[in-house]
């Protein structure tokens, strides 16, 4: 196992680069990506930069020129479910572009059968059992992901919530789902709630976004600690 870890800016993936053992980092498509080993995990984790190309970018070039097995995107994203708090986590079942029209995905590459790219089962089971064992009670659950270009209004938002019935929105899951889907790489997307995707998003994104990541973040290292203890046995 070797898992690539993407976070779309500093605050959502820094911290954890840190804590890489062994660490070295390598340079590709102006993209550092750092290597090393994490509780017994080799990963390579990198600081994609924000939008869908920067994140579709990092994740094939995980894939090409580091030969990961799976996929992991963590930050933070806007709530659209209403029953969400700031700080809330959603485990992505499946996700999906909110700006590409279907048929761009069913009629041509990658040929799809509908517009949502299914989280890898068992990771998805593996991170619902490590958020119950380290307590997150409430605050984490599964739900959909939908992935844009743009912060988005008030208007917009109630557009999306019934086209899609979402949990929240960000601005690159359907790039890196669309990527491993494409190369069947498995994958699982954690995001955070910063804000309520609206025209207060941007304001309320910057108050909440560090902490917010770093909550994100420990569940991805708790996961590691998790497959890490599986390769002991």
């Amino acid at each position: 196992m070797k898992i690539g870890i993407i976070g779309p800016s500093e605050n959502e993936i820094v911290p954890f680069i840190y804590k890489i053992e062994d660490r070295n980092t390598f340079r590709h498509a102006m993209i550092d990506f750092h290597t090393g080993k994490y509780n017994n995990i080799a990963v390579v984790a990198a600081f994609s930069g924000v939008c869908k190309v920067n994140a579709a970018i990092a994740t094939q070039i995980l894939i090409d020129k580091f030969d990961v097995t799976h996929v992991i995107l963590t930050g933070v994203a806007g709530a659209l479910n209403e029953r969400l708090q700031i700080g809330d986590i959603i485990i992505a079942k499946e996700v999906a572009y909110h700006d590409v029209a279907k048929e761009i995905l069913t009629e041509y590459h990658p040929w799809m059968k509908d517009i949502y790219f299914r989280s890898d089962s068992k990771m998805l089971q593996d991170v619902i059992d490590v958020s119950k064992a380290i307590d997150l009670g409430n605050r984490c659950s599964t739900g959909r992901v939908i992935s844009g270009e743009a912060f988005i209004t008030e208007n917009e938002r109630h557009q999306l919530i019934e086209l899609f019935n979402p949990s929240c929105v960000d601005m690159e899951s359907a790039s890196v789902a669309h990527v491993c889907y494409a190369n069947d790489i498995p994958f699982i997307v954690i995001r955070g709630m910063s804000d309520f995707a609206n025209e207060n998003g941007s304001e309320t994104f910057e108050d909440n976004m560090e902490a917010v990541a770093l909550d994100c973040l420990s569940l991805v290292e708790n996961l590691l600690k998790h497959y890490g203890k599986a390769n002991d046995v």
